[in-house]
């Protein structure tokens, strides 16, 4: 057997610009990241007619990892995975799965009905449903002069 020596992709010019416009145009959402987090979940934010949807990849987690809170108009989503037991004899050549904390944060919309909010959490995907308020609709009436 021949071992063949493997180096991993190096960072490439692209990456560091990748990087710098999603820190210039990461305001959809008012999105947050915290700063102590070691890694964050990839998510979509989807709208339909009735709700919006965020939808999170967390593999590897449980449903009692993960933390989705609603504080002053704020969804915060958050979470821990811990590293798996390494033995003596282990030795990495690459790693790109992260461990440690992470956190997510959302300025919701005041269009959100904050009472009917509800999540789900399974195959690794995390789902929060975010129905929209009833639109209010202006009433009007006649006013009979005297």
């Amino acid at each position: 057997m021949t071992l063949v020596k493997w180096t991993p992709r190096p960072m490439t010019m692209f990456d560091e610009m990748n990087d710098m416009m999603t820190s210039i145009f990461n305001n959809d959402w008012n999105t947050t990241s915290d700063m102590r987090s070691s890694w964050s979940p990839a998510v979509d934010v989807k709208e339909t007619k009735e709700s919006y949807m965020i939808t999170a990849d967390i593999p590897g987690l449980r449903k009692s990892d993960i933390h989705v809170d609603l504080s002053d108009g704020v969804l915060s989503i958050s979470g821990d995975r811990v590293q798996e037991k390494e033995g003596d004899s282990d030795r990495y050549h690459y790693r790109e799965r992260t461990k440690g904390t992470f956190a997510r944060s959302f300025h919701l919309p005041e269009s959100v009905n904050e009472k009917k909010i509800a999540a789900s959490f399974k195959d690794g995907i995390l789902a929060i449903d975010l129905p929209k308020l009833k639109p209010v609709e202006p009433r009007s009436r006649k006013i009979k002069i005297s």
